[in-house]
């Protein structure tokens, strides 16, 4: 943990200093056209009043020479500015996750799914969740990929993406300039998704023909009438004619370039990031095949896929820029909007095949350097074993990665065949709960591709289902015990011949009377020994625990404490057999309630 600290830190202090010297040499820039600009008025005031015509215009031009270099200059100087602040942003965030101070990152609410089979229970979503720490998407459709990745995957899924990743982990200057370069963008215009649409949806130009050939001959009329009519061969009325006819074609065409303009203008500048984005990946050299495939499909025999996003941008700029009076005067002679309707409906219709492919890929590169940045901020994590072998968990030393390596306690497990059970008690605040929310996390990374807070683990095919976190509904009259049983009906609905499915359930029929949660308990054990499941159930009852004499595959296992001058330690040591100290009594005379010996 250290060592990734220390290294993130140390990147924020460098990109830290240099955003100060950036800002500084901004001002200095800004400072300089000023005094250019008021240099360049007096000593052309100086020269005008001498009558020096040809020094006069020496000083505008070279006056206006200077101030473009320095816009120039301001411009590029913004740019690496820009750039280097999301770089401190992008390590500032890096520290937080390394200390597990996750409350100012983007907790992925959107996508949280209170009946998904394991949303509400393994926090992968919402406060100090999964999503926080393993986030590092700059882009909506990559976070919209992590998200999916992290709710619905599988084993072989994971498998696939595993060197993807491995690669990916140690790409930090790649990685941290794809993030970057992706927060820049979002920071100065939010994307919209009309443009995103537009961009995607096919778009036909009616009668480009024949505006093509009026954009060849009309402009060519109209510049022969005006020099004619200067040279007063023609009529004055001739120039003024042809731009009423010009006028008219624009108009033809204006409502287009309106509709255009407004569903772009929210988002247009957005493509930057996707330009930036693909740029990085066609200039980075891969080796895996999953890489390799992705690059692949943004590289073409004529242009990169950057250079046509570069021409789009160039286009949609233009566009943008056309609301001055130099523009129209031009339009009226040139037919420009024309111009620039042909080229942008060309464009889409070039590369409307390609456009959904680029998105794809930046999207997928995306989600598989968050989790690589993930791996790369927790060196003590390993990558799973995923295995063919049905039925089957083997780990040493397995943790929880929400919880700090300071606090954290790892515990052993094996656990494996069909229909097999662990059954589970201990005393209040033994661990209990921890330890399934710890197995199923685990099993959701490892189905990620990401590497496990583990020394060593072994997984086959599954689907995780739990069944922790059941609350009542007021709003639908629903108490928390039938919140349970309807938890239940759908992990039962859930459990198919396809996919073995890991269950964990917690605290099992918690909201009935003692005599019919052990039936109940009883009965449903019987039921999931019998289907293509196996997992961790959690009890109070040991009562539950004889049933290891009747089924078989099912085992004991308990978390105990122990009471020392009043107090209760535990050590939240998985331990095999069925609990032995319980601490109720001893909580509740703690808490000031009277109870008889």
């Amino acid at each position: 943990m250290k060592d990734t600290l220390s290294f993130f830190q140390t990147r924020f202090e460098t990109f830290n200093k240099q955003t100060a010297l950036l800002k500084r040499k901004s001002s200095q820039i800004s400072l300089l056209r000023i005094l250019t600009v008021v240099i360049g008025v007096i000593l052309s005031i100086m020269a005008a009043n001498n009558n020096q015509a040809q020094i006069l215009w020496l000083i505008i031009l070279i006056s206006l020479i200077l101030f473009l270099i320095l816009i120039k200059w301001h411009h590029l100087n913004k740019n690496e500015l820009e750039l280097n602040s999301a770089l401190k942003e992008v390590n500032r965030d890096e520290t937080y996750r390394v200390l597990l101070d996750l409350k100012a990152l983007d907790d992925g609410m959107e996508f949280h799914d209170p009946n998904h089979p394991f949303h509400e229970d393994l926090d992968i979503f919402g406060r100090h969740s999964l999503f926080q720490l393993i986030n590092r998407t700059s882009t909506p459709e990559g976070k919209q990929v992590l998200a999916s990745w992290m709710s619905y995957s599988s084993v072989e899924q994971g498998k696939n993406r595993q060197s993807a990743i491995e690669e990916l982990t140690n790409k930090v200057e790649f990685r941290q300039l794809f993030e970057a370069n992706g927060r820049i963008n979002s920071l100065k215009d939010h994307v919209n998704k009309g443009f995103f649409n537009w961009l995607k949806e096919s778009d036909q130009l009616t009668y480009g023909r024949l505006y093509l050939i009026l954009l060849f001959i009309l402009p060519a009329l109209t510049l022969g009438s005006i020099i004619t009519s200067i040279l007063e061969l023609t009529a004055m009325g001739l120039p003024l004619l042809m731009i009423l006819i010009n006028w008219l074609v624009l108009g033809s065409v204006s409502k287009r370039l309106l509709d255009i303009t407004r569903t772009t203008e929210n988002g247009y500048k957005s493509i930057s990031t996707l330009k930036s984005q693909l740029l990085l990946i066609e200039n980075e050299s891969f080796n895996t095949n999953e890489l390799l495939d992705l690059k692949s499909g943004i590289l073409s025999k004529n242009s990169s896929a950057s250079d046509k996003i570069g021409q789009l941008k160039f286009l949609l700029d233009s566009l943008h820029s056309r609301f001055n009076l130099m523009y129209w005067l031009l339009n009226s002679i040139l037919l420009t909007d024309v111009f620039w309707l042909i080229k942008i409906t060309n464009w889409k219709t070039k590369n409307e095949l390609e456009i959904q492919r680029w998105f794809e890929v930046t999207a997928e590169f995306d989600a598989l350097s968050s989790i690589a940045g993930f791996a790369f901020a927790e060196p003590n994590f390993v990558y799973p074993e995923l295995v063919e072998e049905q039925f089957s968990i083997k780990a040493l030393s397995l943790g929880h990665p929400l919880i700090s390596q300071n606090k954290r306690v790892a515990n052993d497990f094996r656990f494996e065949g069909k229909g097999g059970i662990c059954l589970i008690t201990g005393s209040n605040m033994s661990g209990k709960s921890t330890f399934l929310r710890t197995l199923g996390i685990n099993v959701v990374l490892s189905q990620l591709g990401a590497p496990v807070c583990s020394k060593e683990f072994e997984i086959g095919p599954m689907q995780v289902f739990t069944s922790m976190r059941t609350r009542d509904e007021l709003e639908e009259n629903v108490s928390s015990f039938y919140a349970e049983l309807k938890r239940l009906k759908q992990l039962l609905e859930t459990i198919n011949d396809e996919v073995p499915t890991l269950f964990m359930i917690d605290e099992v029929l918690k909201g009935t009377n003692s005599d019919d949660r052990h039936k109940g308990a009883l009965a449903l054990i019987k039921q999931l020994n019998k289907t293509n499941a196996f997992g961790l159930v959690s009890t109070h009852d040991l009562v539950l625990g004889g049933i290891t004499n009747e089924l078989s595959g099912v085992r004991n296992y308990s978390f105990n404490s122990r009471i020392e001058n009043k107090e209760i330690l535990f050590d939240y040591q998985l331990t095999p057999g069925i609990c032995k100290s319980f601490n109720a009594t001893q909580l509740m005379k703690n808490m000031g309630i009277e109870i008889p010996n």
